[in-house]
Order: C-alpha cells, then sequence, then structure tokens
C-alpha cells in the first residue's frame, strides 16, 4: 500500500496543476448537478455539451479566477525552486557550462555517438571537489551564491543562467579551479585513469531501461578537458593573457597549463 501512494505522489509543481484540475471538475460536477435537478434527475448529451461550453468560456469569471490562482501558485512554486537550486548547487552547474556543448540536448537520447552522457556530472563534480578539496570546493560554491543573488537582485524575475554565465566573476571562478586542477594533474596518464575511473563508478542507471549509460573514455576525457580549459588556452596565446594568470597565480600555473594543454594535443 505504501508503495502505491509512494508511486502516486507528485512534485509540487505538478500537484498545483492537478488541483487546479480537481476544482475544475467539482465546479463542473456541481453545474452538472444543478442541471439534472432541473430536469427531473435526467441529463442528455445537450446538458453535458453545455456544461463543457460554459467550463471553457473565457469569459467565464469563476474559471478565470481560479486559473490566475492556480498561475500564482506556480509562480512562488517556481521562484522557490529556483532559488533553492541556486542555493544548492551553482558551482555545479558553473563548472559544468564550459563543456555543456558536449552533452545531449534537450529531449535527445543521452550518452549519443555525438556526445557525452549527462550521467558524467555526479562523478566530475565527485572528482573535481576530491582534486581542489573540500574546503576550496565550498569557497568557490559560495562565491558562486554570491554571484547569483547578486545578479538575481539585479535582474530580479528577468533573470538567466546566461547571466551568471557572461559574467566576469563566473570566469574567474571557473579558472580559478581549472588552474588548481592543473597544478594537482602532474602525472597525466595516471590522473586520467583515475579521474576517468571515479566519474564511471558514480555513474546512475538510466530510467529509460536501455542498461549502462555510456561511460567515460579517453576520447571524450580529452573533448571534456579541451573544452573546459578553452578559455585558458586563448589567454595563454597573448602576452596579456599570460600576465594576467602570472599576476593571479604565479609563473608556475602558466607552466603547468601549458604542458596539461600539450599533454591533452599528444594523448
Amino acid at each position: 500500500m505504501s508503495d502505491d501512494k509512494h508511486e502516486n505522489e507528485l512534485d509540487p509543481g505538478a500537484a498545483i496543476v492537478r488541483g487546479f484540475m480537481y476544482r475544475a471538475l467539482d465546479i463542473m460536477a456541481r453545474d452538472l448537478r444543478e442541471r439534472a435537478a432541473e430536469a427531473n434527475g435526467k441529463l442528455d448529451d445537450n446538458a453535458v455539451a453545455a456544461a463543457l461550453a460554459d467550463m471553457k468560456n473565457p469569459k467565464s469569471p469563476v474559471m478565470g479566477a481560479i486559473c490566475r490562482a492556480a498561475w500564482k501558485d506556480c509562480e512562488r512554486h517556481f521562484e522557490t525552486e529556483a532559488r533553492r537550486e541556486d542555493r544548492r548547487a551553482p558551482f555545479e552547474r558553473l563548472m559544468v557550462w564550459p563543456f555543456a556543448h558536449l552533452l545531449p540536448a534537450g529531449g535527445a537520447r543521452d550518452g549519443g555517438e555525438d556526445s557525452i552522457s549527462r550521467r558524467i556530472i555526479p562523478g566530475y563534480v565527485a572528482a573535481i571537489e576530491n582534486i581542489i578539496g573540500p574546503v576550496a570546493f565550498g569557497r568557490q560554491q559560495e562565491r558562486c551564491r554570491e554571484l547569483v543573488q547578486r545578479i538575481r537582485d539585479n535582474r530580479g524575475g528577468a533573470f538567466s543562467w546566461d547571466d551568471v554565465y557572461a559574467d566576469p566573476m563566473a570566469g574567474a571562478i571557473v579558472d580559478d579551479v581549472l588552474v588548481t586542477l592543473a597544478m594537482e594533474f602532474q602525472d597525466f596518464e595516471d590522473q586520467r585513469d583515475w579521474f576517468i575511473g571515479l566519474v564511471n563508478d558514480s555513474m546512475p542507471m538510466p530510467t529509460n531501461g536501455e542498461g549502462k549509460a555510456t561511460a567515460l573514455d579517453d576520447k571524450s576525457f580529452n573533448a571534456l578537458m579541451s573544452a573546459l580549459y578553452s578559455d585558458l588556452a586563448q589567454q595563454l596565446k597573448t602576452k596579456g593573457g599570460i600576465a594576467h594568470i602570472v599576476e593571479r597565480h604565479a609563473q608556475p600555473a602558466v607552466d603547468r597549463l601549458q604542458a596539461l594543454l600539450k599533454e591533452l594535443d599528444e594523448d
């Protein structure tokens, strides 16, 4: 019994829509009862059609009020959930952003030949946290929360994650993490194999019955890392970009980034 109840539970957003449908059904049932009472307890097709027409009348004040109330409830829920998600994982979203174009587009089959499975993300985030350490991970998470909150305060209802990605602070956060990762990635082959193993061991099973999700391999690892480091690679092509990295991270960071990019090209 408890399993059946759990399977039938809806998330809060869907429950709002269900509540609206229930209210609409109650109104139609009441209308049908009233029509039946006026016809000695009988209903014909014309009466049912008339009741349905009243329900669909775009000028109905009752239905209008119900729809507006449901919409307000949905807006409040969306805002609450959006803020909760922003608080929970803004750093993770930011660290996926550089290679998001390698993931399947919305509605596309996950883990197809031309994309990387979205199911790598839990293991990828775990690898990042393992490499930079939990203290630095928490610090970057807090920086991301502050960034998202600042943009939300400025943009209000017009907030978009594109605003976050375009902010210079977002690029600085990602670059800081990637420089730290590069400095720890001293033994390329061993680190690559460890990274791939952690990601694949952490991949959840797909829910569509198609079996094990597409695993990360050497080729997709290189594609992911090349996408992650594309901005820093561009910076390393100019004297100004190199000077910026040296100013923020010192010369060894430049040397290690250049070595890592070379290792990715040769692998």
